[in-house]
């Protein structure tokens, strides 16, 4: 049976596209992705943030005054509604249209949640340039960019080449692609297209090359098919 795209339900990035499935960790060890959409973001909130101490009194302040400590617990809440702002500009069908790659602007590389529940967004291009375009967008700057090199409408693209040979039925059940296909997805926090296969070999890997896309942001894995309940 081939492999089309399925949700991934845990360690995800912005936004909630229809990844396909994998068995392996897509995190940074000091980075954690989220689910954006409403009925899942609850999953992952409190997973690994950072013990925050009191902030200490500064001299000449009354014992009764201290300065106010935000937790990540209260930053995620941000972060969630900055990622609803954003999505919301890039259209407002967005929960219908997540895996179209159009939806997205050529500068956007994805988002997610750091440790401390600050709200990331990758960008293409000057940083600072797009900070300011994604402050007026928000109407808020306590959030982070990071730059990178391809764009998230640009990883989908490719996804929708793999999709598109996955369910063409000109291409044989043992093509090696197809006989060892086990998933694929965005991974914004490695800001490339992981795709897994159940051996990595030269064969399978110069036949995906050259039938569905030679990408430099692909990369190759191994993995198991998942098993479907």
């Amino acid at each position: 049976m081939r492999s089309i795209r399925l949700k991934k339900q845990v360690n995800r990035a912005f936004p909630n596209d229809d990844y396909k499935i994998v068995n392996n960790t897509v995190m940074k060890t000091n980075k954690r992705s989220i689910l954006p959409l409403a009925a899942l973001m609850l999953l992952l909130l409190a997973c690994g943030g950072q013990k925050k101490e009191a902030a200490k009194e500064e001299p000449g302040i009354s014992d009764t005054t201290s300065q106010a400590v935000i937790t990540p617990a209260e930053r995620e809440k941000q972060a969630l509604l900055y990622h609803e702002t954003l999505m919301e500009h890039f259209g407002a069908d967005w929960m219908e249209r997540e895996s179209d790659p159009a939806l997205y602007p050529d500068y956007y590389g994805g988002s997610f949640i750091d440790n401390s529940g600050t709200f990331v967004v990758a960008v293409t291009g000057d940083p600072e340039s797009n900070r300011q375009r994604l402050t007026a967008i928000l109407g808020g700057d306590d959030f982070k960019v990071e730059r990178v090199t391809y764009s998230y409408r640009q990883m989908m693209q490719v996804m929708d080449r793999i999709d598109a040979f996955l369910v063409d039925n000109r291409v044989a059940d043992d093509h090696p692609v197809m006989a060892h296909f086990a998933g694929a997805y965005p991974d914004v926090m490695e800001n490339r297209v992981k795709v897994i296969l159940t051996e990595v070999s030269s064969e399978i890997t110069n036949s995906f090359k050259k039938d569905i896309s030679g990408s430099p942001m692909i990369l190759f894995e191994k993995g198991e098919i998942p098993q479907l309940y």
